[in-house]
This record gives C-alpha cells, sequence and structure tokens, in this order.
C-alpha cells in the first residue's frame, strides 16, 4: 500500500516505439503526398490545399513522435 506522499516510479520512455511510429508516420505521409499530388483529380487547387493541411499535421506528428534522445 502506498501513501499519499510517496512519489510514483518515473516511467523510461520507450524509444524504440517511438522510433517505430515514427517511421511509419513517415512512410505514410510520404505514401499520402505522393498519392495526393499524382491522383489529384484535376483540380490541382484543392490538392494544394489539401497538401497543406496534410503538412500541418505532418508537423504536429513529428514533434509528437519524433524520437528524444
Amino acid at each position: 500500500m502506498t501513501s499519499h506522499g510517496s512519489k510514483p516510479e518515473a516511467r523510461k520512455p520507450n524509444y524504440t516505439r517511438r522510433r517505430i511510429l515514427f517511421a511509419i508516420v513517415s512512410i505514410g505521409l510520404i505514401s499520402s503526398l505522393t498519392i495526393m499530388l499524382t491522383w489529384h483529380g484535376g483540380s490541382t487547387t484543392a490538392a494544394l490545399m489539401v497538401e497543406g493541411v496534410y503538412i500541418a499535421t505532418a508537423l504536429w506528428l513529428i514533434v509528437r513522435f519524433a524520437p528524444r534522445d
């Protein structure tokens, strides 16, 4: 039984998991960007707007899942 005054044990981050997630996110981003730019269906403006959303999402994912060694 632990008391309320005790500190919880500090858990070491799982760097292997972070690296795997970062690799999956990177591969998914690159492939989806390639597909979006090649199969945009004729509307280049709409494709570029969607690319902006993809890039913003990618930046968030990179910050979120990048290894912090």
